[in-house]
């Protein structure tokens, strides 16, 4: 869906996952529009840090689908200086106006799921 919803090809499905070359990205919003899932954010061009997890499932559960999935530990939204992560339905977030890309959330991450 969202390789059809890009007027400027900008996302290719590899291995099964879309990856979005940032150079032919405009940021219109359409991929996040048509995904279905809800599993597309706009990240700004210059974020370093993000949280390569979408699932809501509670940690057991994640634990047993997935060996990197976010499993709602909440120690990066601990350890953030800035308040720019937190934690709702068991998944991190990164609010990008806070974030200043310190990387103190990704050294404390259990999973590795913010890179």
């Amino acid at each position: 869906n969202c390789v059809k919803a890009c007027k400027f090809d900008a996302i290719h499905i590899e291995n099964g996952i879309a990856v979005v070359d940032g150079e032919a990205c405009k940021a219109c919003g359409a991929c996040v529009k048509a995904c279905p899932r809800n599993l597309i954010d706009l990240i700004p061009y210059e974020q370093r840090i993000t949280v390569k997890c979408r699932s809501t499932e509670k940690g057991k559960a994640v634990m047993a689908a997935c060996e990197i999935g976010c499993i709602g530990c909440k120690k990066c939204e601990k350890t953030c200086p800035n308040g720019a992560i937190t934690v709702d339905n068991f998944c991190a977030h990164i609010d990008y106006s806070k974030c200043t890309n310190c990387g103190a959330c990704k050294e404390v991450c259990p999973r590795h799921i913010i890179q």
